[in-house]
């Protein structure tokens, strides 16, 4: 048992650390390169909670998160510390709650299904929206700062570069709940996938790793997408929460998507190199997603995987 709680208390005082390097290491620098560091290490510090909750189980999550609390209040601020554990921590617990969840019968494990997971995952970013439009409407001083600070950086690119900026800040602070939040889920998605990658190689994962080719979205999702984005051209551009609901459902759409293409492919010669070409265009061209996405929500109806399904004993792992 201290074993475990050790295990736990270090793995939240990780994430401390790299929540700090995010934040404190790269203030006062500017460039590509500093923006992707800060990003890779704001996606690492997720992973290490990711890893004590579908590694050790929900009760060593839950010690992890508050020890990273605690750690933040004393290393940077209280307020930080709360509001880290409302956009990363609670999430997290959520996640690896459902995630842990199991039924047996006739000897058979039945672990929770993850397309309900993600169901969970896209229910998280739609409230971490709300989330942030409330903190932005609760706090002027803070949306006047955001506001400011863009302003500020729009004036120095065009001192510099001579470019004029096309949005004001208080028109960019306007938009920014719409994509924070499926912004910040994505995140938690890439770190959960990277925890359960790590603990699959060390042997130590609690549950199996659900298959893409089988994720299956229910056929009301994509009634409400498609009623989403109606509503988006009725209104003459989305609302935060919808704008949030309409990126959110997209990318779990992509998903289904690329389940569709990985078992459709097993038809393909080739099929590595294919693939390979794929993942390599959607991460240039954004249009790829989407088009991706499309395909994903066609599944729903047309059921693709069912009609070019190869015979069992010919698929890949």
């Amino acid at each position: 048992m201290v074993r475990e709680i050790v295990v736990a208390v270090a793995l939240g005082i990780l994430n401390t650390a790299f929540v700090t390097l995010s934040i404190l290491g790269h203030s006062g620098s500017t460039g590509f390169g500093t923006a992707l560091a800060t990003l890779v290490f704001w996606i690492l510090s997720l992973v290490p909670l990711f890893v004590s909750g579908l590694g050790f189980g929900l009760k060593s999550a839950v010690i992890s998160v508050a020890s990273s609390a605690l750690i933040a209040a004393l290393a940077i601020n209280t307020m930080f510390a709360l509001a880290y554990v409302a956009v990363a921590g609670l999430p997290i617990l959520l996640l690896v709650r459902q995630a842990l969840l199991w039924r047996q019968s006739d000897g058979v494990t039945y672990w929770y299904p993850a397309d309900r997971l993600l169901l969970c995952w896209a229910g998280i970013c739609v409230a971490l929206t709300g989330l942030v439009m409330a903190l932005l409407g609760w706090d002027d001083a803070v949306r006047q700062g955001l506001i400011d600070g863009f302003d500020q950086m729009m004036a120095q690119v065009d001192e510099m570069q001579g470019v004029q900026p096309r949005m004001t800040g208080e028109a960019f602070i306007a938009l920014i709940p719409q994509y924070m939040g499926p912004m910040w889920g994505l995140f938690i998605l890439l770190s959960g996938c990277l925890a359960q990658g790590v603990l699959v190689r060390f042997k130590k994962n609690i549950r199996p790793t659900p298959e893409l080719s089988k994720i299956m979205l229910p056929s009301w999702l994509a009634i409400a997408f498609i009623g989403a984005t109606a509503l988006s051209v009725i209104l003459d551009g989305p609302t935060p929460l919808l704008g949030a609901m309409e990126i959110t459902l997209v990318m779990l759409f992509f998903l289904q998507g690329m389940a569709v293409i990985h078992v459709v492919s097993h038809r393909w010669n080739a099929r590595p190199a294919i693939l390979g070409v794929i993942y390599v265009v959607t991460i240039m061209m954004v249009w790829m997603v989407l088009l991706i996405a499309i395909l994903g929500l066609m599944e729903t109806w047309v059921g693709f995987r069912r009609r070019f399904a190869v015979p069992p004993r010919q698929e890949e792992d």
